[in-house]
């Protein structure tokens, strides 16, 4: 079963690397992958811990890299300093509100347009973003609260 996950979420990821018109190399793939899997923020330490137990040699200035190329892509979104997530938001029509905690580094993105657009019109002559930039909300989950 977990290789049939694993398989689904490759699949996703070359769709996603497809889509942005970036070559689907087996470092980017290990990359996505580990955010994928991660379902929380990743910095490039963290993420270089995660691709070594997979690939054998893993060069810190080629994630570095690939992270900038991802992120540019809006492939990956830059959370905090050095702290990345992937972007599951897939409609380019639309601006996109991403929620994130500073304690736990958990990360839930907003794919209710009525509700963005809602925020958005709230916040008057204040729409300095691009569609394919997100908004960020940082706080502290409710999980982290208690």
């Amino acid at each position: 079963m977990l290789r049939k996950a694993r398989r689904k979420e490759l699949a996703r990821i070359d769709h996603v690397l497809e889509k942005h018109s970036l070559r689907k190399t087996p470092l980017r793939r290990s990359i996505l992958l580990a955010f994928v899997e991660a379902k929380s923020a990743l910095n490039q330490a963290r993420l270089i811990e995660i691709i070594s137990k997979d690939m054998d040699a893993v060069d810190r200035v080629s994630i570095y890299r690939n992270l900038a190329h991802l992120k540019a892509a809006g492939v990956l979104h830059e959370v905090d300093s050095n702290n990345y997530v992937f972007c599951s938001h897939e409609c380019e029509d639309h601006a996109h509100l991403l929620l994130f905690c500073q304690r736990c580094h958990k990360h839930q993105e907003i794919k209710d347009h009525e509700r963005i657009d809602g925020f958005l019109s709230a916040l008057g002559g204040f729409r300095f973003f691009g569609k394919k930039q997100p908004v960020f909300l940082r706080g502290v989950c409710s999980g982290c609260a208690q």
